[in-house]
């Protein structure tokens, strides 16, 4: 079977998977609640872990705490001090993160720490079949709503 590596090896891959996440987020954050850059902030915020030294283990390292509802509920908890549709967005950019990391081998502690399993579905989330589909998803839906907004700003003028 043929494995696809990316330029730059695991660097590589790591920057075309937090961009992934960034795009996700901000789309999210955007698309529905206005706030493009809390779920782009959101979105990226989970993966602090890895600069947390693997031999570490749970609940520091990468795929840790930061990889479960219980940080989910506690970022949304802190944007919730900002404005609702600030937290929405950061629930959504957040949850992104967390439904597309569930999606590779490895999975996710979704309920850590009351249980330390890991789930998820193996469909190579981080592929670069599944990574281009979400780009392309998510680059039609800002194309999507800037038209739109642009259709309206020029029937407000012709008003």
């Amino acid at each position: 079977m043929f494995q696809f590596t990316y330029p730059g090896g695991h660097a590589g891959f790591l920057v075309v998977a937090t961009c992934t996440h960034a795009l996700v987020g901000y789309t999210l954050g955007s698309y529905l609640f206005e706030r493009g850059w809390a779920g782009l902030l959101a979105a990226v915020v989970a993966d602090v872990d890895l600069l947390v030294p693997a031999a570490w283990g749970l609940p520091l390292a990468h795929r840790g705490i930061t990889h479960s509802a219980l940080a989910v509920a506690v970022a949304v908890a802190v944007a919730t001090r900002r404005d609702r549709l600030t937290a929405g967005a950061v629930g959504v950019g957040y949850a992104s993160q967390l439904l597309i990391d569930a999606t590779t081998p490895m999975g996710i502690p979704l309920a850590y720490p009351l249980s330390s399993a890991f789930v998820g579905v193996t469909l190579h989330g981080h592929s670069p079949n599944a990574t281009a589909l979400l780009w392309l998803c998510c680059l039609g839906l800002l194309l999507h709503r800037r038209v739109a907004r642009s259709d309206r700003a020029v029937a407000l003028e012709t008003r």
